[in-house]
């Protein structure tokens, strides 16, 4: 149990401290946007609307539930979205798959695997709040309203690299 305590411990230091790095790709991009302030704030707007839809809560509870699925997904994300984008890069190169098709880091290919392994991990883990962590009924129509909310917030990121580029990368 200790082991795993001081692995926890360390993760949540490693991403307190400000690091920079010259290696960078899509996924680590995307999961900076994400973690923008102003990400942030548009999303939990967008996100409010579509979980009200989705669950028919009071006010006060479908802010608490959005904002609860939201926080899972980011301290989840924070570190996962990147380790998937880097077990996707590796795993083309190592296999030979990657020179066969032409794939780089910044490839649109890579860009949209990308984009698509982020929208499916929200997803994924904001439907497992509503449904175990708030007990509340899951169906496609919920499924499909908190989909399209994701991929409107996911895609708002990627949207905004263009739009308002970072003096990072």
């Amino acid at each position: 149990m200790r082991p795993l305590i001081a692995l926890v411990a360390s993760l949540l230091l490693a991403g307190a401290i400000p690091a920079a790095a010259n290696v960078i790709w899509p996924a680590a991009i995307l999961t900076e946007r994400l973690l923008s302030w102003w990400i942030i704030g548009l999303s939990l707007a967008i996100e409010v609307l579509f979980v009200w839809l989705a669950f028919r809560l009071k006010p006060v509870d479908t802010l608490l539930a959005t904002i609860a699925a939201n926080a899972v997904s980011m301290a989840a994300g924070l570190f996962l979205i990147p380790i998937l984008g880097i077990v996707v890069e590796a795993s083309l190169h190592v296999s030979g798959i990657g020179v066969k098709i032409d794939w780089d880091a910044f490839s649109p290919a890579s860009w949209a695997v990308t984009v698509v392994l982020a929208f499916l991990f929200n997803l994924g883990l904001e439907l497992a709040v509503y449904r175990y962590g708030y007990r509340l009924p899951v169906g496609a129509r919920q499924a499909a309203l908190i989909a399209l909310a994701n991929g409107i917030t996911v895609g708002l990121a990627l949207f905004s690299l263009q739009m308002v580029p970072s003096s990072l990368y």
